[in-house]
């Protein structure tokens, strides 16, 4: 078995000037440029010696907020059309970046998306895999961890309820993975470097590329060879930037988001310098599988438009969008999951949700971290809570549920069923 490895890297940096994605709170299209934004990826060929049999797989890290489940679908379609993919072998993972443009047309109150720059990216994306199936060469895969400690836990009981707050004893993941990709002549071709921790380190209305985005930059810098850096985003949906003051968060200025990215930096080049273990190909399995999570409840039409009247602005615009959409008022959003197996002890588990972090501890805990949990991945349908969490309430289990049009929180039944799924997936 060998593993050959093909490279692309992509400007998505809109123009003309578009609405950004993650603040209720911007007004307008954006006012300029603070770093650009890309879509750096990996066309991986896993090719069987003995048989001649060949797994085409695809590998996208964007500095967007999320790939859109209809872009998903639609990318699905193309490239099981023009190299033979399957669900399973394709992984579209964003950053979560609150300083790009929006991807979905059924989020409009976190950013309108705008239809020519969605489908400029489709075809950039489309023609970034040609170039990068060119460049095809065998590679051998390495892996190292190390500590990283840029996020702290946002939800907090204060006066008794659960707000958006500093909570340092709150859950987190520290750790950051660097997979490294060496080609026959001994060089870096491409990284992964997989962290966990919101990209919400400012609300200016400027695109950026995040803490994340600046750090993969710096690595690909330093080395000057041609090689790309994919960031893959972990279970962040309850973790953020530690920018606080008094007990309450703070909204950062680009000279936090460059610092922060420098700190990151620092944690993947003492990583790199460090034990390097050189991971053996492995068959090129997979499996794809939709879970679906059930509401607690759903509305009818009459009440949808007696909210889309009266009702506050956010419920009523959530209202109006599921009576324009109806495919939306159902018992259950889907959970989809994709694991990707790239190297022997090291497969991917790609989920299309803002997963808690619970949930990431959960899959390295259980697979002794040999599986990474990669949300924001082929898709949104929102925050995905812990049984506990729903109880308590907040933002992430019960207060979101009107922005990513689902019809209500989850139920408490949901957290068995994910972990019981999870946990299938990791022991395959």
């Amino acid at each position: 078995m060998s593993v050959w490895l093909g490279t692309c890297k992509i400007d998505i940096t809109p123009s003309p000037p578009v609405m950004l994605a993650g603040y209720s709170s911007r007004n307008g299209v954006f006012e300029g440029v603070h770093h650009p934004i890309y879509a750096k990826a990996l066309f991986l060929r896993q090719q069987d010696e003995e048989t001649g049999t060949a797994r085409n797989r695809l590998l996208v890290a964007g500095d967007l907020i999320w790939w859109s489940t209809e872009q998903t679908e639609k990318l699905r379609q193309e490239l099981a059309v023009r190299w033979g993919m399957r669900a399973e072998d394709i992984l579209l993972n964003a950053s979560h970046s609150h300083s790009g443009p929006q991807t979905s047309t059924l989020m409009p109150s976190l950013g309108a998306a705008d239809d020519s720059y969605l489908q400029e990216l489709e075809h950039k994306l489309l023609a970034g895999m040609e170039l990068a199936e060119a460049n095809l060469e065998p590679v051998t895969i390495q892996r190292g961890s190390g500590v990283c400690d840029l996020g702290i836990h946002r939800r907090k009981l204060v006066d008794g309820k659960i707000v958006i707050a500093p909570n340092e004893q709150g859950a987190k993941d520290s750790e950051v993975t660097v997979i490294r990709f060496v080609n026959a002549a001994g060089e870096a071709k491409a990284w992964i470097v997989h962290y966990t921790c919101h990209p919400t380190t400012t609300n200016a209305n400027f695109v950026s590329s995040e803490y994340c985005g600046l750090a993969m930059e710096q690595l690909e810098r330093e080395v000057n060879n041609g090689a790309i850096s994919l960031f893959f985003q972990g279970c962040c949906g309850d973790v953020r930037p530690p920018l606080y003051r008094d007990g309450k968060f703070y909204s950062g200025t680009d000279t936090d988001v460059q610092q922060l990215g420098a700190r990151l930096y620092e944690s993947v080049r003492n990583v790199l310098n460090g034990q390097m273990h050189e991971l053996q190909p492995c068959s090129p399995t997979g499996t794809h599988v939709k879970l679906p999570l059930a509401f607690s409840s759903v509305p009818t039409t009459s009440e949808l438009t007696g909210y889309s009247q009266s009702a506050g602005p956010i419920i009523r615009d959530w209202a109006k969008l599921l009576l324009d959409h109806p495919k939306l008022v159902r018992p259950a959003a889907e959970l989809d999951l994709v694991r990707m197996d790239i190297a022997d002890g090291l497969s991917l588990l790609a989920m299309n949700a803002e997963m808690v972090v619970e949930y990431g501890l959960f899959i390295k805990d259980l697979s002794d971290k040999r599986t990474l949990p990669v949300a924001y991945s082929n898709g949104m349908i929102g925050y995905v809570s812990t049984a506990r969490q729903l109880r308590e309430g907040g933002y992430e289990s019960v207060d979101s549920y009107p922005i990513f049009g689902l019809c209500s929180p989850f139920t408490e039944a949901t957290e068995p069923a994910i972990r019981q799924t999870l946990a299938e997936l990791v022991d395959i």
